[in-house]
């Protein structure tokens, strides 16, 4: 199967899940879409990772989907999100991805996050910082390697 995963990395964390995925499938290529295009005409499989920053889904990402829905509706398409608060991932689909996509989905999942102040730039880096200070310190935000396992699992079965 000829897969394309498409995804937005500001802080590297979505591009790092990314590549764990691109690591377990055969035949697959990475496009972030903040500085490339490729055409998903050519692709039978399209995965696509994003992050949750305040709730919401990377722009771009938002506009590709809308963009191509027709052709997301008509192929096999997964998807991920990297958030730092993982207990919400199912209200970020369900407020970001439009209905008919997820129900169309073979899989959708959460990866989890990290918070690396190194990459955070800007307004992203002062927000980041003040959400840190209302983190319970007893909670953990990591990358959910199981769910990367049981994504790419259940990818090589279709």
């Amino acid at each position: 199967m000829n897969t394309l995963i498409i995804y937005a990395s500001k802080t590297g964390t979505t591009e790092k899940c990314a590549s764990q995925i691109n690591r377990q499938l055969e035949n697959s290529k990475m496009v972030n879409i903040l500085n490339q295009h490729e055409d998903i005409d050519k692709y039978d499989l399209i995965i696509i990772g994003t992050p949750i920053r305040m709730g919401m889904i990377d722009k771009k990402i938002k506009k590709f989907l809308i963009s191509n829905i027709e052709t997301l509706k008509s192929k096999k398409v997964a998807y991920f999100i990297c958030c730092g608060f993982s207990e919400n991932w199912k209200n970020y689909y369900k407020q970001n991805i439009p209905k008919d996509l997820l129900d169309n989905a073979i899989i959708y999942d959460t990866f989890g996050g990290e918070i690396d102040m190194k990459n955070q730039k800007g307004l992203d880096k002062f927000i980041v910082k003040m959400v840190s200070k209302n983190i319970d310190k007893n909670k953990e935000i990591k990358i959910l390697k199981e769910n990367i396992e049981r994504f790419a699992k259940r990818l090589n079965e279709q």
